[in-house]
């Protein structure tokens, strides 16, 4: 049976509610607003950053107001690469990567997607030169063997080409794009000669594939090149080389910065076309 005693009506509050607590001291993690990090600037991935030429290709698109993802196959090699670079002040990240494992090419694509969501600029550094004998001179072709070639073009052909074909979708859905794959004159055919053959027809190959993937984006503002940094002191190019990674690295800068109207499909050296 149910009770037939009137409940009591509730209290009305009368007067002002008073105000609600404020929150003091830091809220937790959750809640934080994460900080704006590099929203306004470009986006660069430079492959084989840990050192020589794309440290410093790595440095310059830093220096030129660029938020720079810095790969590197070693993560020890790059992390300390990438912290040189942050110790100058710069926007510079590293991120593990090996452009001859599809793998992990096809991982680093998705967290990029995941994390940033574009991609603005490109640059295929990352390569390889195995052409020398036990006393460290060049090989001839009709010495090389069939493990120098295919590790050879592994990397230095299909490295640049898959990581085209993964990440220049990022590009296409935002409208803009920048690619650099960084070549050499020893793949130019108006001037081929004799020796290094791994390393001659990788480069030959590169430079096709910059033509092909330029011919597929013609007209959506990605820009497709092929550059040639010259003989420069590196731990490939050795201590009497003529060059040094600045000007090296400074073709790379300017093809990565090109305008709308500038070239594509195109093969440079101190900034200036060179013949395929």
């Amino acid at each position: 049976m149910k009770d037939a005693r009137k409940r009591p009506a509730p209290k009305r509050f009368i007067g002002k509610r008073p105000a609600p607590k404020r929150f003091i001291g830091k809220r937790p993690a959750a809640q934080r607003t994460a900080p704006k990090r590099s929203g306004d600037k470009r986006l660069a991935v430079v492959t084989g950053a840990n050192r020589g030429i794309g440290h410093e290709i790595a440095r310059q698109l830093a220096q030129n107001d660029m938020h720079v993802i810095l790969t590197a196959r070693d993560p020890k090699q790059g992390r300390a690469a990438a912290k040189a670079l942050q110790d100058d002040g710069l926007d510079v990240t590293f991120h593990k990567l090996d452009v001859a494992d599809a793998g992990s090419i096809a991982s680093f694509a998705r967290w990029l997607r995941k994390t940033e969501g574009r991609l603005d600029v490109l640059v295929n550094n990352a390569g390889i030169y195995l052409d020398v004998d036990a006393k460290g001179a060049t090989e001839s072709a009709l010495v090389t063997s069939r493990r120098k070639l295919r590790s050879t073009l592994e990397v230095n052909l299909e490295g640049p080409f898959f990581m085209m074909q993964a990440l220049i979708p990022l590009m296409r859905e935002n409208g803009y794009g920048r690619v650099v794959n960084v070549s050499s004159g020893s793949g130019q055919l108006d001037d081929m000669g004799g020796h290094e053959a791994a390393y001659r027809m990788s480069k030959t190959a590169l430079n096709a594939a910059t033509r092909i993937f330029a011919a597929e984006t013609n007209g959506q503002d990605i820009l497709i090149n092929a550059m040639c940094p010259g003989w420069v002191r590196t731990d490939m190019g050795g201590s009497n080389a003529p060059r040094s990674v600045a000007q090296g690295a400074d073709t790379a800068l300017w093809l990565a910065t090109l305008p709308k109207d500038g070239p594509s499909a195109g093969f440079f050296r101190d900034r200036k076309p060179l013949p395929w």
